[in-house]
């Protein structure tokens, strides 16, 4: 055979070679995923279900790395960082995004997403391709999302049932439209990390902060703002998403298992979350904590005093906004 002959007949074995020490590379590759929450939060639980599921149904070819309480990236920072591909997963909130992405308002907002588990759960299932077609646009995957459970006001020193309860008072918020509505009602909306607050509560700072059961838990703030009022609403919209250049190197039958077992997650989540939330509440009681429910009266005072957040919503968060905000307003 002539060396011409044996260059040809090897270019194949050397291409297929490389392409087997190319593939363990990946299939072997943690993907460091970017966490805004603490590891003891009641999301954690649904999400490591999610990252163990993963690796097992992918046989170690996908396997995310978390990285707890904003030690990766600070949520108000984690779309970009995806977008850049500097980290290749991260959850994020919708008021962590609201400036960049104006179609998520509705998702951000007091009351824009239900609190009842079987309409949560019918929402999530229609909102799914309006929401990957917006992440698509930002160069992001959509993978799932979490509930986040009730939205409640922890306080310092009051209960706020009724709109002259908010009057003045300093309020931490999440987001653009979180604070609108604040301003709808009187209060003075504060932003910052979610790990600041303790000391903020502690020294005065802020009066008040908006949160959901499981942060509140987390972060302990039922030991320096013992008021808490239960709001019978929900707020924000927790994604789990992939930068869109590392999520397209996966392959078609294991992106086909992280889409599944992320649906699996959004029930599991609802599920443990109306369980934990029940368990927390008592956790807190026994820990001091004055816990109020809004009555039905109440509540609807609520609804209407924000309302007219909604119509500026509206105005600004163009066709994808209004698409999404049609689809929860059928459940308000």
């Amino acid at each position: 055979m002539s060396t011409r002959s044996n260059r040809f007949n090897f270019a194949p074995v050397l291409l297929a070679a490389l392409i087997c020490v190319a593939a363990p590379s990946w299939a072997q590759s943690k993907l460091d995923f970017a966490i805004h929450y603490p590891e003891q939060n009641a999301w954690a639980v649904s999400f490591k279900w999610w990252v163990a599921e993963v690796e097992k149904a992918t046989k170690g070819r996908v396997k995310f790395v978390p990285h707890y309480a904003g030690a990766l990236a600070k949520v108000n920072e984690t779309l970009k960082a995806l977008r850049d591909g500097a980290i290749p997963a991260g959850a994020l909130h919708a008021g962590a995004i609201s400036g960049q992405m104006p179609a998520v308002a509705y998702l951000e907002a007091i009351g824009g997403m239900p609190v009842e588990q079987r309409e949560y759960l019918e929402v999530l299932k229609t909102l799914r391709p309006v929401v990957e077609q917006l992440f698509h646009g930002q160069g992001v995957e959509y993978l799932w999302a979490a509930d986040v459970g009730e939205l409640i006001v922890v306080c310092r020193d009051h209960h706020l049932k009724s709109l002259s309860d908010w009057k003045e008072r300093k309020v931490r918020t999440a987001g653009r439209w979180q604070a609108e509505q604040l301003r709808a009602m009187g209060g003075n909306p504060v932003a910052m990390d979610p790990s600041e607050q303790y000391i903020a509560l502690q020294n005065r700072t802020i009066d008040c902060a908006l949160s959901v059961i499981p942060l509140a838990a987390a972060y302990k703030l039922y030991e320096v703002a013992p008021k808490i009022t239960l709001l019978r609403l929900s707020v924000n919209f927790v994604n789990y998403l992939m930068n869109k250049g590392y999520y397209d190197k996966i392959s078609a039958a294991d992106r086909a298992s992280i889409k599944r077992l992320g649906a699996e997650a959004e029930k599991r989540s609802a599920d443990h979350l109306r369980q934990t939330e029940m368990k927390i509440l008592a956790m807190m009681k026994k820990q001091n904590a004055d816990v109020y429910r809004l009555t039905d009266g109440e509540r609807a005072e609520l609804r209407k005093n924000i309302a007219p957040a909604y119509a500026k919503m509206a105005a600004e968060s163009g066709a994808a906004g209004k698409q999404i905000g049609d689809i929860l307003k059928r459940y308000w």
